[in-house]
């Protein structure tokens, strides 16, 4: 029986055991699961607070100085003659809007605002916790319906415009709104927030929105206007008072006007100020009714009672300048880059926060060349679709770099921020060949404007002549001076070769900081202008700057520097806009650059641009469907670059140049009563060499005797770079002035003269590929006589069956037996009678067998 108890002891021992074991272990492995929680949760919140100190952080830190709306941002110029700086322009922003201080708000506007939007706003720090969990609880079930935004949280949203997606933007907007309430007082939010607020009909702010549908200033507005202008936030379309807008009830039927329900919520709002439910107390219910029961008269002269009502006035927004719109663009960016923030941010904060910005204008300039592209019919000229043209402009102080006048549009500006011609990307064509061909190689010792290349197509590409000209012809040997002043594809593309395109593309990106893309390393890009992406006027202008300006780049700026006054009145400055600036080719480069540019002016595809008394140079620009015309020129004094083409591209049809047509109609005027001036006045490092036009080589007496007339000319070239050699490409040859063709045994000698001709070698690329000089290649010749008189060989006109006539010896001044006349053929006056001429010229050969006969008799008469 004891074993019995002490084994039943033993058994209940051993099961108590197990019990408390099991016990422990579930507690242990709760207890894990709870520190694992407990963890997670730390190592959850750990990342988060990494993620608000490293990513919202930086974009939480809200400095009220630089959102503060009273202070209008002003624009300043300097006056030539005075050098004081002027006020240019007040800069407008976007939105129409007129800000008033809080005390001259009326009560009943914050008041409403308060009942309507955040009726706790009074009490929670900037957010209101027990909304902002329904609105979460909203977003989880579906009801979005549920709004959490306080109107601190409203407030920074309208100041930063912050637009990204829902999650990311309310968690900014939370920490915000907590950062922001430690710096600012309730008063000075709402004075924010009202100010602030979009009310329909481009209005933003109690004033602005006041005056518009009430005809008044804010501060005179009664109870019931101050609910129906609260009432139109939620929704303007919807219930603004000027708004067209119908909405039907889908389940009724029923249609109610904008106005009605501007009338529904304007009481709704009332009720909220006078319920002792929501606590604020601001109006009695005998107030509220009143405020209710009043007819609201609008500006239009319709009341509340109406149910629908049109408006035109959409707006009276303020249009800023063209001008002005850039140097804001620069300034922004400027602004963005120094602070660290995004453009958005710093053009709020230049908007707003009293900047003067002292900016390169000419206003006399800019109000002329606003004047020339606001009248349409200084370019009446539309596409085949019906599209009228467009154009942009963008003119320079060539020794300053500052921008004296931009204008982006043809037409008047209707808009801030519309489309800007001047500052966008477009295709420039052949009036990149300055900037990528022909100063680069100048530069490099790779050419001089007497270097010959062959107009005539390089290769075959695709199995077609490559490149054509435009108009697509050959004029066989040509210096460089002659492919600028006529844009001849051929001989840029040469250069460009000759040079090296990695060295061309250098030259464009390094020294004149030209915007190219990798894609552009060809040599279409580079030698024809056929970029990825283009370039815009501003650029251009610089980069062709440096030509007027001795070889220098100097940096485009719009602004000088970006000043403020600090707390203490004193004006410190923001932003101190120090230009890039670098020597970009060597002066002697520019002088001859000038040189090349002026004969395209003068006599070449830019004559157009010339106007009398001042020195001019340019180049003009097309692409290969005439979708882009461009045309940079320039003077002693200014540099102006031109695009014209279609907002949807279409062919440009016109006469002439579009581009040189804004060109002239802006640059005329500027430059009346400027004394004209050449554009270098030391040519140190210049010297002028005598050579051939066909070889670029010394001249010789063989260039002289071409058949076409003197090939010799005088170039100036940088020293140092003159030919050291001989002509080698004239060669004399027999030339029968009878038969137009080198002369065979069968030409009698006094048909026979010595000329000289091409030896030159020119590849065959099929029928209809000629240069005009192949009449005059000595290889061509030889080929021509071989093939005469039906491919017998020969002279055509001294062929294997001529038989030379006998001439009288008496007639032959070189005969012994010679007789001078006398006599009876001897005119009164004592000189021989001349002979009747012969024929005119034949047009197909350069020899003029008049002067021919006009020698022989000045022989005879002698």
């Amino acid at each position: 029986m004891e074993n019995k108890k002490r084994q039943t002891r033993s058994s209940s021992s051993r099961s108590k055991r197990n019990e408390g074991g099991v016990a422990k272990k579930v507690m242990f492995g709760l207890g894990t699961l709870i520190l694992i929680g407990i963890l997670s949760v730390l190592m959850l919140a750990g990342i988060f607070m990494m993620y608000v100190k490293t990513t919202l952080a930086p974009s939480i830190q809200i400095d009220p100085d630089d959102y503060i709306m009273k202070l209008s941002s002003t624009l300043y110029y300097q006056d030539k003659e005075t050098d004081q700086w002027v006020e240019y322009q007040t800069y407008y922003g976007d939105e129409n809007r007129i800000w008033v201080d809080f005390d001259v708000i009326p009560d009943a506007m914050w008041q409403a605002a308060v009942a309507i939007e955040d009726h706790r706003f009074f009490e929670h720090h900037g957010v209101d916790w027990r909304r902002t969990l329904g609105a979460v609880t909203g977003l989880i079930t579906g009801d979005t319906h549920y709004g959490g935004s306080t109107i601190t949280q409203q407030m920074l949203k309208n100041l930063t415009q912050d637009n990204a997606p829902y999650v990311n933007r309310k968690v900014r907007e939370i920490f915000r709104a907590l950062e922001f309430e430690k710096n600012m007082t309730k008063n000075e939010i709402l004075e924010q927030y009202l100010n602030r607020v979009f009310f329909g009909k481009g209005c933003y702010g109690v004033q602005t929105a006041a005056q518009f549908y009430f005809g008044k200033d804010v501060s005179e507005l009664s109870v019931a206007e101050c609910a129906s202008i609260i009432a139109i936030t939620n929704n303007p379309s919807m219930y603004g008072p000027m708004s067209t807008v119908v909405i039907t009830n889908p389940e009724t039927d029923t249609k109610k006007t904008a106005r009605q329900l501007n009338k529904e919520r304007q009481e709704l709002i009332l009720d909220r100020m006078a319920d002792p439910k929501v606590g604020l107390n601001y109006l009695t219910k005998e107030e509220a009714e009143a405020a209710k029961a009043e007819v609201l008269l609008f500006a239009d002269g319709t009341t509340s009672a109406d149910e629908l009502v049109q408006h035109a006035n959409e707006s009276n927004l303020r249009i800023n300048g063209w001008f002005a719109e850039k140097v804001l663009d620069d300034v922004v960016a400027d602004l963005a880059d120094m602070l660290q923030i995004e453009k958005k941010d710093a053009r709020i904060r230049l908007m707003n926060g009293g900047y003067r910005i002292y900016t390169t204008v000419d206003p006399k300039i800019q109000e002329l060349v606003e004047s020339v592209y606001a009248d349409r019919s200084n370019l009446n000229l539309t596409s085949k679709k019906g599209q009228p043209i467009q154009s942009g402009i963008t003119i320079l102080d060539p020794y300053t770099g500052d921008v004296v006048a931009t204008v982006g549009a043809m037409g008047p500006k209707t808009g801030n921020l519309v489309s800007n011609y001047a500052t966008m990307k477009h295709q420039v064509g052949s009036s990149i060949k300055p900037l990528t061909c022909y100063a680069p190689a100048v530069d490099a010792g790779v050419v001089t404007p007497g270097t010959v290349f062959d107009n005539y197509p390089v290769r075959l590409l695709n199995n077609k002549p490559w490149p054509k000209n435009s108009p697509n012809k050959y004029t066989g040997l040509t210096t460089v001076q002659e492919g600028v002043k006529h844009s001849l594809n051929t001989i840029a593309v040469q250069t460009v070769e000759a040079l090296g395109i990695p060295e061309s593309f250098a030259f464009a990106t390094e020294k004149l900081n030209l915007d190219l893309c990798p894609d552009d390393m060809n040599v279409s890009s580079l030698g024809l202008g056929g970029l990825t992406y283009g370039l815009n006027t501003m650029e251009m202008a610089a980069a062709f700057a440096c030509f007027v300006n001795d070889g220098i780049y100097m940096e485009p700026r719009t602004y000088v520097k970006v000043t403020k006054l600090d707390a203490n009145g004193e004006e410190v400055v923001v932003l101190e806009n120090t230009q890039e600036t670098h020597v970009a080719m060597k002066e002697t480069t520019a002088y001859l650059m000038n040189q090349m540019l002026q004969a395209a002016v003068n006599g070449g595809t830019g004559s157009s641009a010339k106007f009398s008394g001042m020195h001019i140079a340019g180049k003009t620009g097309t692409t290969s469907d005439s979708r882009d015309r461009y045309f940079v020129g320039y003077t002693p004094y200014y540099v102006a670059a031109v695009w014209t083409g279609y907002k949807t591209p279409e062919k440009i049809v016109y006469r002439g140049n579009p581009s040189i047509t804004m060109w002239k109609k802006v640059m005329q005027p500027i430059h009346n009563g400027l004394a004209d001036k050449s554009f270098h006045t030391s040519t140190s490092g210049i010297t002028e060499v005598t050579i051939c036009r066909d070889s670029g080589m010394l001249a010789t007496d063989a260039c002289q005797a071409d058949l076409r007339g003197d090939r010799i000319i005088k170039v100036k070239v940088p020293v140092g770079m003159e030919p050291k050699d001989y002509c080698t490409v004239h060669q004399y040859r027999d030339y029968c002035t009878e038969g137009k063709c080198l002369a065979t045994p069968n030409c009698p000698s006094q048909s026979v003269v010595q000329k000289a001709f091409l030896n030159i070698n020119r590849e065959n690329y099929g029928p209809g590929i000629k240069a005009e000089d192949d009449a005059y290649v000595i290889a061509n010749l030889e080929k021509a006589l071989e093939s005469a008189e039906g491919g017998t060989g020969g002279c055509p006109v001294h062929g294997a069956g001529y038989v030379p006539p006998v001439l009288d010896p008496s007639l032959d001044p070189n005969d012994p037996n010679y007789i001078p006349p006398t006599g009876e053929n001897m005119p009164e006056n004592g000189e021989a009678e001349k002979p009747e001429r012969p024929a005119a010229p034949d047009p197909d050969t350069a020899i003029d067998p008049e002067k021919i006969w006009d020698d022989l008799w000045h022989t005879i008469d002698n």
